[in-house]
């Protein structure tokens, strides 16, 4: 009995910690669907755990409707994962909340049912494995920082200016030295230009999970691009249904595609809604 106190003492400890340890986010997000289930809401698992956290106060969004904070900076959030570790006579799940980098932040107890209905045995687990974050109450003890907003209307503006020759220089050098300077910055120059040139997309996109990253679909609907996540949470892989594949990527508060054409790199403006 004696060796049991502290192990359950340093049970508590630990889960006390987790619990402190998401004050320092300011949302989490819940999936449409969870990894470990086979359709959108089963057992009414999202549902329930968002209502579950959303009772202590979490800042808590689903994957299909994040605010546009989340858009530009992911790792603001933990990321809700419900492991099901049934087998043919209990429900057993665990809820875990990793951070945009994939970290285990914060891990449930495991919570059990022998309930034979599924959705009652699972909503019984579920509750269970949610039961010690009834006795938190979040508040939220990170810092935002907001973008710095940068226009792209003047980069062409910004353009290094040519640097004049000399003045000991004989006025035939300074011209000849002027002129092929010139030169130099409009081949150097072009490429820049065009890929500031930015060719906003037609209507809107609707961004869909799908494994590794999102297809955006247009009002049709019909699939336009597929975009797949990196190691950057704002800086995707995209590939046009059309062919063209490039980086898309969060600026400023907007989305963009940037693919080269031939020799020439392009820059599309995304409409994107999540």
């Amino acid at each position: 009995m004696k060796k049991i106190v502290p192990i359950l003492m340093l049970a508590f400890c630990a889960n006390f910690y987790g619990q402190e340890v998401i004050n320092e986010y300011k949302y989490v997000v819940v999936p449409t669907q969870f990894e470990s289930f086979k359709s959108p809401n089963q057992y009414k698992s999202s549902t329930l755990v968002k209502f579950l956290l959303t009772e202590s106060d979490v800042n808590v969004v689903y994957s299909n409707d994040l605010p546009s904070e989340l858009n530009l900076n992911r790792c603001v959030a933990l990321y809700a994962k419900l492991i099901d570790g049934s087998n043919m006579f209990t429900t057993k799940t665990t809820l875990v909340l990793e951070d945009c980098s994939g970290k285990e932040i914060y891990k449930s107890i495991e919570g059990t049912s022998k309930q034979k209905e599924y959705n009652a045995s699972y909503s019984e687990a579920i509750r269970a494995a949610l039961k010690p974050l009834s006795s938190y109450t979040y508040s939220y003890a990170g810092t935002t920082t907001e973008p710095v907003k940068v226009s792209y209307q003047n980069d062409a503006k910004s353009l290094p200016a040519v640097k004049q020759a000399p003045a000991e220089a004989t006025t035939t050098a300074v011209v000849e030295t002027s002129e092929e300077v010139q030169k130099k910055s409009v081949v150097k120059a072009t490429p820049i230009l065009e890929a500031n040139k930015v060719a906003t997309s037609n209507g809107g996109l609707y961004a869909q999970d799908i494994l590794n990253g999102y297809q955006l679909v247009d009002s049709s609907p019909k699939i336009v691009m597929k975009m797949f996540k990196t190691s950057q949470a704002t800086i995707f892989l995209g590939e046009e249904i059309s062919g063209n594949k490039g980086l898309v990527y969060a600026k400023d508060g907007a989305w963009y595609f940037e693919f080269y054409d031939g020799d020439i790199l392009k820059v599309k403006a995304l409409d994107i809604k999540f």
